[in-house]
């Protein structure tokens, strides 16, 4: 009966473009929409945008220009999975005053992604599907890069942003396409520009669809032979997979949820990044430790919490193999400029060796006195980047933050007996980490109310545990502590959070300027 049953479900047809579009029916992009919206995006914004009956608009060309150019300097770099050439094409032809079309979709033939995707003048004929896909970039481009500036949910800047949102899903029927990378490259599109609204996307549930996109297409290997397939269609493969794992391992480790592959699973080779990306050496050297860093701390995190036959010495040798891999990961990076976002990586993959975990439950002083200070670097580098509104990944960002205070507070607790004066110390500390992470989850929590949950319960937690301390300093360390740091070891995000960061700006910096500029422009373009 189990193996009849087995047989069964394996005839099923699993991938999504198993299913041939029904006229008249749900596609593929109305029930991503549809499933992945929040209760602001509705049901009737979806059906609009698929009827027609939202005219697209666009703000004047030299507006557009400076939100794309804002886009490509500030947040492609931490994310570069798209041709910047064939951009520079689709923007030319959009405002080029092509009229929209976005019925005229041949749903029986399979478009080529390349010449979707990295399309020249002679491929955006205005009757193909290349002018769909083209506004439906574009737009989003602009939206995402709006965002960017946005300092709240309700600000007029936020909503411009949203209207460029709303205008590039009238063209999604030409863009998320099933069984073809190019509904994998508008899929995360969308994860960008959900994880700066979440208030109109989620962007977990998009990763999740992205993820699923990616295997049923097979961008999870490399083709066999790799010289088998065209070289810019398999490195726009390449650069598409490690972006979707960029955000699924981001997502994932933040929150302390499952991946959705494993690593073992995963044979792909790392982009090249020379082709059709003006990148230099350093920069691309960069684009790839971030990658590598991922992969290392996704192996961190799932070994340290495999528990299955381990003795003390097995344990011990794995944790000292992890550290010396990310010790050399650490030297191979240092001559890089991006220090800041290398040094966020660091820290987070020291968290995670040295946190509480299934395979080394007790900690050892030195363990416990370093996580004390990783969490303190990243708690100050964090609030650094929310003061100068250098933080894009938002949602990303607050979760991180939010588990970085309670690793704070767990090394604290562990180390709070002993010498008196380094108690004294670290007291006064603990209060400085307190201060900066609530200022941290408040600023972000300007962006999505249900950020402030994640404030008041860590507000919450941190009273009870100072209450603790202040009464029962001879008490023993393991007696009282707080149920929430007992049981870190299986800590699970149970709520999405992201935020915008409010910012400390001088308006004398020219890049403060430029960038109060760029708000007004964004908020009298259309």
């Amino acid at each position: 009966m189990i193996d009849s049953l087995v047989n069964d479900i394996e005839a099923l047809p699993i991938i999504p473009s198993s299913y041939a579009s029904a006229t008249g029916g749900p596609t593929l992009s109305t029930l991503v929409l549809a499933t992945a919206g929040t209760d602001q995006m509705s049901s009737s914004t979806i059906h609009e945008a698929q009827q027609g009956e939202i005219t697209p608009c666009l703000p004047k060309e030299s507006t557009a220009l400076s939100l794309a150019k804002h886009y490509l300097d500030n947040v492609y770099p931490r994310l570069p999975f798209f041709s910047i050439q064939g951009f520079w094409v689709q923007f030319q032809h959009v405002f080029s005053g092509a009229s929209a079309s976005v019925h005229d979709v041949d749903s029986q033939r399979q478009p080529d992604p390349i010449s979707i995707l990295s399309p020249s003048v002679q491929d955006l004929d205005r009757s193909s599907i290349s002018h769909g896909y083209s506004y439906f970039t574009v737009l989003l481009v602009l939206a995402i890069s709006a965002s960017s500036l946005s300092r709240s949910a309700d600000s007029v800047i936020s909503a411009q942003a949203e209207r460029l949102f709303r205008n590039a899903l009238t063209f999604r029927e030409s863009a998320i396409i099933p069984g073809n990378i190019i509904g994998v490259q508008s899929i995360l599109f969308l994860i960008q520009f959900a994880t700066l609204n979440p208030s109109l996307l989620d962007a977990w549930y998009l990763i999740g669809v992205g993820m699923r996109m990616c295997v049923d297409l097979g961008l999870h290997q490399d083709p066999q032979p790799p010289d088998s397939v065209e070289v810019s269609l398999l490195e726009t493969r390449r650069r598409l997979w490690w972006s979707v794992y960029a955000f699924d391992r981001s997502m994932s480790l933040g929150c302390g949820r499952p991946t959705e592959i494993s690593d073992s699973a995963i044979s792909v080779s790392l982009p090249t990044f020379r082709i059709e990306i003006p990148a230099t050496p350093v920069e691309i050297h960069g684009y790839l430790q971030r990658y590598r860093a991922l992969q290392i701390q996704s192996e961190i995190y799932n070994r340290l919490n495999d528990s299955t036959g381990a003795d003390s010495y097995v344990a011990r040798e794995t944790f000292m193999q992890l550290s010396r891999k990310l010790a050399e990961w650490k030297e191979a990076s240092s001559q890089l400029p991006t220090r800041t976002l290398l040094e966020s990586e660091w820290l987070m993959g020291r968290m995670l060796l040295l946190r509480p975990c299934r395979l080394l439950p007790k900690r050892t002083v030195s363990e416990l006195n370093e996580l004390w200070h990783s969490a303190i670097g990243f708690i100050g580098l964090y609030r650094r980047l929310v003061e100068t509104n250098s933080i894009f990944y938002v949602q990303v960002a607050c979760e991180k933050v939010y588990w970085t205070g309670l690793m704070a507070l767990y090394s604290f607790w562990g180390l709070r007996t002993g010498d008196e004066s380094s108690d004294d110390f670290r007291t006064l500390n603990i209060w400085v980490i307190v201060r900066d992470t609530m200022f941290i989850l408040r600023s972000l929590s300007e962006r999505w109310e249900q950020g402030r949950l994640l404030c008041s319960r860590f507000d919450s937690l941190t009273t009870n545990i100072m209450e603790i301390v202040g009464t029962n300093q001879d008490v023993d360390g393991t007696s009282e502590i707080p149920s929430v740091l007992q049981s870190l070891h299986q800590y699970t995000s149970l709520t999405t959070i992201w935020a915008s960061s409010a910012r400390k700006e001088d308006p004398t910096n020219d890049t403060c300027q430029e960038t109060n500029t760029l708000r007004k422009l964004i908020v009298d373009m259309i």
